[in-house]
């Protein structure tokens, strides 16, 4: 299981999103006038880690709930987004409406990556609900870009672009953004968002070691340690051992990392042998993290030991008690990993048990819905 880490108290912790799959037409308007209306909207795109407006950069508009004329929505939506591109002084479309609307009100994004599909984030704190403005933070797309910048004045990243649908992840673990730090993510990201759409893992995999070994100097310790550990997730995906090997041998592989990779190779049922003695050496460290005890048993359970597996799997989840304020997704994806052991033992009904609670705790988590969905589980 992975754990999850505490990057910034008050706020929301980790994000994970799917970028929908959904396209949306990619027309990218040049600056002009758009809407009907005597009131103009006139906009400045600007880059939130550097406030220098960017030229000939694409970006996406919208005033949330409301049509602009000539700009049709999405079916069943009432937002009319714009797609385009700024001029050489980083302006986009003005916008013509009926009624003034304050700038606060539209969200305004610059563009990463390529493709029909897209996402951003936003956040506030956890308990102000105020906009979490000027934070550092990285967007991860899996198999594709690692992005840095900072949160705009309204607390939005930038929109993340895929050529289909992908998991991406925020976080900001990093707590300040040097210039050379910020220049490097910036070049990197961009060379690999603009691969070809068929660009597979060991494409990305190549491109960011390259651009780790060019430009490794300019990088934070903490930073060249996230960049290795995508790299890792890239050889992964691509179950490419060499370049597993390659990302392993770049630095030793820190105590406190060794569960989450190992998981990572057992849960991706690859080199699972490998991934368990990293787990076996993260128990010696630590013999009582429910986090890691759950790798355990899943590890076992990929290495077709169901009745071994539950046992690591109950103690996880007794260490993790009834509680889940902080632990919810671990705990739901703790009682996935034992419903599917029971399942395989022919354990049926208690089986249905567990991924019942599961489904009380979080019936829409992706995992507990492709378990049962791949189980052909019907719930009551």
């Amino acid at each position: 299981m992975r754990s999850k880490t505490l990057y910034l108290k008050g706020a929301v912790l980790l994000a994970v999103a799917t970028i929908p799959a959904v396209t949306l037409a990619r027309d990218y308007r040049q600056p002009g006038t758009l809407g009907e209306g005597a009131q103009v909207h006139r906009f400045v795109l600007r880059d939130p880690a550097t406030a220098r407006p960017l030229p000939e950069a694409r970006y996406r508009l919208f005033l949330p709930g409301h049509r602009i004329a000539g700009v049709t929505p999405k079916p069943n939506e009432q937002d009319s987004v714009i797609f385009g591109v700024t001029d050489k002084q980083g302006n986009t479309v003005s916008v013509r409406l009926p009624k003034r609307y304050p700038k606060d009100k539209w969200i305004l994004n610059p563009i990463i990556g390529e493709g029909d599909f897209g996402e951003s984030f936003l956040l506030r704190g956890e308990t102000s609900n105020h906009p979490m403005g000027g934070l550092p933070y990285v967007l991860d797309l899996k198999d594709g870009f690692l992005f840095c910048n900072r949160t705009d004045s309204r607390g939005y990243t930038y929109y993340a672009q895929s050529h289909k649908a992908r998991t991406i992840s925020l976080d900001y673990e990093f707590g300040s953004m040097e210039p050379a730090q910020y220049d490097w993510c910036k070049r990197q990201s961009e060379t690999i968002a603009a691969l070809p759409a068929s660009a597979g893992p060991a494409a990305v995999f190549r491109q960011m070691l390259a651009s780790y070994e060019a430009g490794k100097e300019d990088i934070s310790a903490d930073f060249q340690a996230r960049v290795r550990r995508k790299l890792i997730d890239l050889a992964i995906a691509g179950r490419d051992d060499r370049q597993l090997d390659i990302a392993l041998g770049l630095a030793p592989l820190a105590k406190e990392n060794l569960n989450g990779v190992g998981y990572a190779l057992v849960d991706a049922n690859w080199m699972v042998g490998r991934g368990m003695a990293m787990i076996d050496e993260a128990l010696v460290h630590s013999p009582d993290d429910p986090f890691i005890l759950d790798s355990k048993g899943w590890a076992l359970f990929r290495l077709g030991q169901p009745e071994q597996a539950l046992g690591y799997m109950e103690q996880s989840l007794a260490a993790f008690g009834e509680g889940t304020e902080g632990n919810l997704g671990a705990r739901v994806e703790g009682l996935v990993h034992k419903g599917e052991a029971l399942w395989q033992l022919n354990r049926k009904d208690e089986a249905r048990a567990a991924f019942a609670m599961a489904t009380h705790l979080s019936p829409d988590d992706e995992t507990l819905l492709g378990t049962l969905a791949r189980l052909q589980v019907e719930l009551p």
